[in-house]
């Protein structure tokens, strides 16, 4: 699959915001958004129609993420099982040593290929699946799902074009997941900050109970 070429898509323009430094939330500090850096948000769906706005979370959470960790990525494009190829739909996949049914899959991140640019695919009804009860009616729930599957293929592409580390890549990306939501939380709800540490607590439970 390739980043450019899709059908009837709609491009949402992401752009940055100010110059500032942001304390993560998560650990570690991440400078905040110069104001040159487009990403593309595409919509690439087959008979879906999804029951939020993906579009406008993924857009949100991208402006959050400092320019050079987005240097070199052409696109996200949001789709859905049903618009997937079967190669991409059937089989299994290698993960940290071991194999897992591609229908488990909730994003990839696709490395530079002839002349085709990075970008990164999320399965948005994969996605919402995770959400299905209460957590879809919680905004704040829906983008740290949607930022823990974003933000790990964002940290795919930090690994590989910006900042290479020794070490498992899932492991890695999980690590940046985890810096670059915790400075989305802290940008947006910045409001909470008083009731951090309840919040964290929230993240940790979601992660055991493998919503994010």
């Amino acid at each position: 699959m390739r980043s450019r070429g899709y059908a009837n898509h709609r491009v949402c323009p992401v752009q940055n915001g100010e110059k500032k430094w942001f304390n993560c939330f998560l650990g570690g500090w991440l400078p905040a958004l110069s104001d040159t850096l487009t990403v593309e948000v595409k919509e690439a769906y087959r008979n879906y129609i999804s029951p939020i706005d993906a579009s406008a979370i993924v857009r949100e959470l991208l402006r959050t993420v400092p320019d050079k960790y987005l240097t070199g990525l052409d696109c996200v494009v949001l789709t859905n099982t049903a618009g997937l190829s079967r190669r991409d739909r059937v089989g299994k996949i290698w993960s940290r040593k071991r194999k897992f049914d591609k229908s488990s899959v909730l994003g990839r991140y696709h490395r530079r290929s002839g002349i085709s640019s990075p970008y990164i695919e999320l399965r948005v009804d994969r996605i919402i699946l995770g959400l299905k009860g209460l957590p879809i009616r919680i905004p704040m729930l829906r983008d740290i799902v949607f930022g823990h599957v974003l933000f790990h293929e964002i940290g795919h592409h930090i690994h590989r074009t910006v900042r290479p580390e020794y070490g498992e890549k899932e492991d890695v990306a999980d690590k940046w997941a985890g810096k670059l939501n915790g400075n989305f939380i802290r940008k947006k709800y910045w409001y909470l900050l008083p009731i951090l540490t309840p919040v964290l607590k929230v993240y940790r439970f979601m992660r055991r109970r493998q919503w994010v």
